[in-house]
C-alpha cells in the first residue's frame, strides 16, 4: 500500500513538473515579436550639406536641417524642394549646431531648443514667431547628433509648453555634494506663448541618485515621454534602469509607480565620493569609458520603445582600455558590443528585443504612429542624395 501511494505521488509530481515546464515554455513562446515595416520612402537630391538630418514631417512637408549650420530645407511629400532658409550669425532667431531637432506645435510652427541661444519658434518659411532666451547658461554642448528627441511640445489645460531638461538648471553651487542632488529639479516647462518657465520633478524616492554619492551629469539626464491622452509622464534617467510613471492630470506630476527594467547588458553606476567629479562634468571616460545609457523613450501605441547603449560584459577588456593598452581590434570589438539596442516594453511588462533595419547612425524619430529614419550611406564619395523612410511597428 505504501509503495502504491509513493508511486502515485511520484507520478503526480512528474506531471506537475511537466506542466510547470510547459507553462514556462508557453509563456515564453506567447511573447509577441515586432518588426519595423516600411510604408514608403522619399529621396531628396542635389544636397550640399555637412550633416544633413531629417527633422520632422507633417501632411504637407518633410523638413531637414544641416546639423553643422542653421540651414533648413523644406520638401513636399514627393521630395520636391519648396523652400530653404537659415538663421546664421547676428540675426534675430539665430541658432547653431548646438540646437536640437525641430518639432512642431499644433499650428505647425517649428520649435527648436538651442542650449546656447535659447528657445525659438518659426513659421515654416522661417518667419520668427517667438525668440526666447535660454533658461540657464550651459557649460558644454549637448551630445552627438541623433534623431532621438530631447524635448517635447505638450498641451495642458489648453496651453502649449515645451517640456525639456538642461544639465545646468540651477546656479552653480559653491560645493558639488550629495545635498545638491537631494534638491535638484530635473525638468523644465516653458509656456510657448509667454515664456513663463517653471522647474520641477526632484529625484523620486528610491532613485540611485539619492544614495549619498555624486554623479557625472550625463548619468542623471532625464529621458521622458508624456502621453496627453492618459496624462501619464514616463521617465527614466540615463544611467538608471528604472521606469518612473507619473500621473500628471493635476498641476504637478505625482509618482504612480516605478518598475525595474531588465535591460540586457545594462550596468547602473553607484556614483563617486564627493570631490572625485566636479560640478557639471558630463562624463569621465578615464573612470568609466563605456557607461550604460538609456538614450530614448517613446510611447508607441500601448507600448514603450526604449533605446539604450549597454556596457561590455568583459571587465578585463574595459580595464585594458582604461590602461591605454587596447588594440584597434579590441576597440572595434567593444564598439560592436555597445551599439544602440532598442526594445519594446509591453503593457504587461515584457521586454522584447526589436531588430531594426539598417539605418544611419542618427537612429530614428517617432512622430505619431510613424517611425522615420534615414538610409545609411555606404559609399566613399560625398553624399548628395538622401533617402528617408517612414514605417510602423507591426506584430509578426
Amino acid at each position: 500500500m505504501k509503495i502504491q501511494v509513493l508511486s502515485t505521488f511520484l507520478i503526480l509530481l512528474f506531471f506537475s513538473c511537466q506542466t510547470k515546464d510547459n507553462q514556462s515554455e508557453n509563456s515564453s513562446n506567447e511573447l509577441p515579436s515586432y518588426k519595423l515595416e516600411t510604408l514608403d520612402s522619399v529621396t531628396v537630391s542635389g544636397i550640399l550639406a555637412k550633416i544633413f538630418m531629417f527633422q520632422t514631417a507633417d501632411e504637407d512637408h518633410i523638413i531637414f536641417r544641416d546639423g553643422a549650420s542653421s540651414d533648413v530645407y523644406l520638401f513636399d511629400r514627393d521630395g520636391n524642394p519648396t523652400d530653404k532658409w537659415d538663421k546664421t550669425g547676428d540675426v534675430p532667431g539665430a541658432f547653431s549646431m548646438s540646437g536640437g531637432n525641430f518639432t512642431q506645435d499644433k499650428n505647425g510652427n517649428l520649435v527648436i531648443l538651442d542650449i546656447m541661444s535659447g528657445l525659438k519658434l518659426f513659421k515654416k518659411d522661417g518667419e520668427i514667431v517667438q525668440n526666447f532666451g535660454i533658461y540657464q547658461n550651459q557649460w558644454s554642448l549637448g551630445g552627438a547628433f541623433s534623431h532621438f528627441k530631447t524635448y517635447q511640445v505638450i498641451e495642458k489645460d489648453g496651453k502649449e509648453y515645451l517640456l525639456y531638461s538642461l544639465d545646468i538648471i540651477e546656479e552653480a553651487p559653491d560645493d558639488y555634494d550629495p545635498e545638491f542632488l537631494q534638491t535638484r529639479k530635473n525638468l523644465i516647462l516653458t509656456d510657448l506663448e509667454t515664456e513663463e518657465t517653471q522647474t520641477f520633478l526632484p529625484f523620486p524616492e528610491g532613485s540611485q541618485f539619492l544614495n549619498g554619492n555624486v554623479f557625472v551629469f550625463s548619468d542623471f539626464r532625464p529621458v521622458f515621454s508624456y502621453d496627453e491622452k492618459s496624462q501619464l509622464l514616463y521617465l527614466v534617467f540615463q544611467n538608471e534602469p528604472i521606469l518612473f510613471t507619473y500621473d500628471w492630470s493635476g498641476a504637478k506630476p505625482v509618482l504612480k509607480e516605478k518598475a525595474a527594467l531588465n535591460l540586457d547588458g545594462f550596468v547602473a553606476g553607484t556614483g563617486f565620493e564627493k570631490g572625485v567629479v566636479s560640478f557639471a562634468k558630463i562624463a569621465d571616460y578615464k573612470i568609466n569609458p563605456y557607461p550604460s545609457q538609456i538614450l530614448n523613450l517613446e510611447k508607441y501605441g500601448d507600448d514603450l520603445l526604449i533605446s539604450y547603449k549597454p556596457t561590455p560584459a568583459d571587465k578585463g577588456d574595459i580595464a585594458i582600455v582604461m590602461a591605454g593598452e587596447a588594440s584597434k581590434e579590441l576597440r572595434a570589438k567593444l564598439s560592436e558590443e555597445i551599439k544602440t539596442r532598442t526594445v519594446v516594453l509591453t503593457q504587461k511588462g515584457d521586454i522584447i528585443p526589436l531588430t531594426l533595419p539598417e539605418m544611419n547612425s542618427y537612429n530614428f524619430a517617432v512622430i505619431g504612429e510613424d517611425i522615420w529614419w534615414m538610409k545609411k550611406h555606404t559609399g566613399e564619395e560625398e553624399q548628395e542624395d538622401f533617402t528617408v523612410y517612414r514605417g510602423r511597428l507591426v506584430k509578426e
